[in-house]
């Protein structure tokens, strides 16, 4: 990923939420690759984040919470690796590790509720407005019968005044 694009990825998620911002530049900084995977599956959500800050603001505390919590997944797994995984300090990581998940899972399904709220918003919205025209149609069709009839007629008026 070029530096000016990493920059770019990092001012909008410091604009989004500066804990976010300094957890992405912390994992570009140790793990560049893995800072990409994180771009490459959030990257798209970045931009739509800054809408919905304004749109929506507890579908963005979720998705933000959602970012973060995919950093914090992501350092649980790096510390495990290389490690006895039957250790009792392995076994404490692996906990954390299991609770960070679940905790990413909640959201998902958190955010994916509201989604689906927004959306039947949304349809309503459209059931109302095909209700509407149906109810309207045949005043629909004469209004635009009409409109096009005046249109039909400036023409041939400007067309007759100009010989």
């Amino acid at each position: 990923m070029p530096k000016n694009m990493v920059e770019h990825v990092l001012a909008v998620a410091n604009e989004i939420d500066p804990d976010l911002g300094a957890q992405l530049a912390a994992v570009c900084a140790v793990d560049p690759e893995a800072f990409q995977k994180i771009i490459r599956r959030q990257g798209r959500r970045l931009g739509s984040l800054i809408r919905l800050r304004e749109d929506d603001p507890e579908l963005f505390e979720v998705k933000v919470t959602e970012l973060k919590t995919d950093a914090e997944i992501y350092s649980a797994a790096e510390a495990l690796r290389g490690q006895d995984l039957e250790s009792a300090e392995s076994q404490a990581k692996l906990a954390e590790l299991q609770g960070l998940v679940r905790a990413k899972t909640a959201l998902t399904l958190r955010a994916q509720t509201l989604y689906i709220g927004r959306l039947e918003k949304h349809l309503d919205a459209l059931r109302n407005r095909l209700e509407d025209t149906s109810a309207r149609f045949d005043e629909i069709v004469t209004q635009r019968v009409e409109q096009l009839l005046a249109t039909v007629a400036q023409s041939e008026e400007l067309c007759c005044q100009h010989p």
